[in-house]
């Protein structure tokens, strides 16, 4: 019987199957004045056709930086109940796009904050093809492993003129000089995302950045592990730098030295 290793399936299977759709925007930011509307763009980069359920599901954010989905009405500041799209479901051909719009439809009503939900777009399986032959061959093991694709993208409706105020709470390298920890810390309306940077002052070369970064709204820190390209001296002086993403309302800048 031919031995099957599943371990090396395992391990290509998450690339192979995120390479096979590609969804534009990866994040949406909407607000309750002339910003209520946005559209996404599919694509099938694969060579088989595909099909895609799609609908929200509100998540927490964990101090690991991963996600939890939660129950329905658990969240209050969901967005999910003010949005409108279609269409809801789609079959994509190999190599070609199409187009998923939303809209936000936003009551007088609604309070002040920071709404947020993740549009998920998620794979689904077409009719299953009928096998050509019947015969089976005893000495061979038939392995069929099916993957189907789970995408989510946040979107965000801020509304009012939130804040947030941001302070690098504390930094250390690890003792083999390959990562500076860095723990961040916000507080206010909204959440914050952007680039993390590490710095040495000496030479002002970019040693390390993690880009990307957030902290949502029920987080008030976290920490981050920055991985540096370059080698830094022992005595080095370094630099941490928080840029937060300019398309936030008054986007802040922190800073704070290392000494190795």
């Amino acid at each position: 019987m031919n031995k099957v290793y599943l371990g090396c399936i395992v391990a290509l299977l998450s690339f192979q199957v995120s390479a096979n759709l590609l969804v534009n925007p990866t994040r949406v930011e909407l607000d309750n004045q002339k910003n209520r509307s946005a559209v996404f763009s599919l694509i099938n980069r694969s060579e088989q056709p595909s099909r895609y359920n799609i609908y929200f599901e509100d998540k927490q954010m964990l101090d690991s930086g991963e996600f939890v989905t939660l129950e329905k009405d658990v969240n209050k500041f969901s967005l999910s109940k003010f949005v409108r799209y279609s269409p809801r479901r789609v079959n994509i051909e190999p190599e070609q796009a199409v187009k998923v719009r939303l809209a936000a439809r936003v009551p007088k009503s609604i309070k002040t904050g920071e709404y947020r939900s993740y549009m998920v777009f998620h794979q689904i399986p077409l009719a299953p093809v009928k096998s050509e032959s019947n015969k089976v061959q005893s000495d061979v093991l038939s392995l069929r492993i099916s993957a189907f694709l789970k995408i989510s993208v946040p979107v965000i409706l801020r509304v009012g003129e939130l804040d947030s105020e941001l302070t690098i709470a504390d930094s250390v390298i690890d003792a083999g000089r390959h990562t500076v920890q860095v723990t961040l810390q916000r507080n206010g309306e909204r959440s914050t995302y952007g680039d993390l940077e590490v710095f040495d002052i000496a030479t002002n070369q970019l040693v390390g950045v993690s880009k990307n970064i957030a902290i949502y709204t029920e987080l008030t820190e976290r920490t981050f592990s920055i991985p540096l390209v370059q080698s830094v001296a022992a005595d080095a002086q370094l630099q941490v730098r928080y840029t937060e993403n300019n398309k936030l309302n008054k986007p802040k800048t922190v800073t704070v030295n290392l000494a190795l």
